[in-house]
């Protein structure tokens, strides 16, 4: 009995779908109409009433030198900041509050490090290509002031201090030569226990002028090999939107009016058999 059900089951099925198809097909006019009007409004509101969005993009690498302007994340922290912000704004003939400030750049500014190196990526948004472009060339602009006059100042700081270095490491050498003559003179007049202290303190100086030398060699080179902040990508002005995106959105919408047609067309047929 169970055999002979199978065929009946399959038969009523295939009757079923084709049924659902022949519904479709008998409202295509309705789902292609709802779908075509769908397609238009979206073109038109992404294209006519949507603000669009531009975007440019720029790199800008650290200096290799340690301080406050070099380290990444302090970097990231002073490009979005609201005073950074407030600078380029006033330059742009902008006067924002404290709140706008912050929701402009929650909603406009992305500053982010590179792959754990140092460099970082600045994008910015806007509704107008110029102040896009503006916008970030003026966050550019203020931090690499802000980092060359930073490390201009400690480098300076930097120059004094191993000058300093240099000084006591001339006191060392003079105390090392003087020691050396007091060693020899004890010895001399057979103070065998005075310059056996004197050579221990010599040995402890000795020490101490290694160290003061490796720590100017150290200081020295970290001078050298100085290189301040490098735009490596420059903003650049931005020519087409990035938003609203019209192909995506007459896609979207044409698939959900699709959705919705056949929806309507199966619940119209399942009202009219109740």
């Amino acid at each position: 009995m169970e055999r002979e059900q199978h065929p009946n089951y399959y038969d009523e099925y295939e009757i079923d779908l084709r049924e659902y198809i022949l519904l479709l097909w008998k409202n295509k006019f309705f789902i292609g109409g709802l779908v075509i009007l769908a397609v238009i409004a979206a073109f038109l509101v992404s294209s006519y009433y949507m603000a669009p969005t531009y975007e440019t993009k720029a790199k800008i690498q650290l200096s290799n030198y340690e301080g406050l302007y070099s380290n990444p994340d302090t970097a990231v922290q002073l490009l979005s900041s609201t005073g950074l912000m407030q600078k380029v704004m006033q330059a742009e003939d902008f006067d924002l509050s404290a709140a706008r400030l912050n929701s402009y750049i929650n909603n406009n500014l992305t500053v982010s490090q590179v792959n754990n190196t140092s460099i970082i990526s600045i994008t910015v948004k806007n509704d107008e290509p110029q102040l896009t472009m503006d916008v970030a060339a003026g966050l550019i602009s203020n931090f690499e002031e802000a980092s060359n006059q930073y490390f201009e100042n400690k480098l300076e700081n930097d120059r004094e201090y191993i000058s300093s270095l240099k000084t006591e490491l001339e006191d060392l050498n003079s105390n090392l030569a003087r020691n050396q003559e007091l060693i020899q003179s004890s010895r001399e007049s057979g103070e065998s226990e005075v310059a056996s202290l004197l050579i221990q303190e010599n040995s402890s100086l000795q020490s101490s002028r290694l160290e003061l030398r490796r720590e100017i060699e150290r200081r020295e080179s970290e001078l050298e090999n100085f290189y301040p902040l490098e735009i490596l990508d420059a903003p650049y002005l931005p020519e087409n939107p990035v938003s609203p995106n019209t192909k995506l959105n007459t896609a979207i919408a044409a698939v959900l009016a699709l959705m919705l047609a056949v929806f309507i067309v199966f619940f119209r047929e399942f009202m009219k058999e109740e």
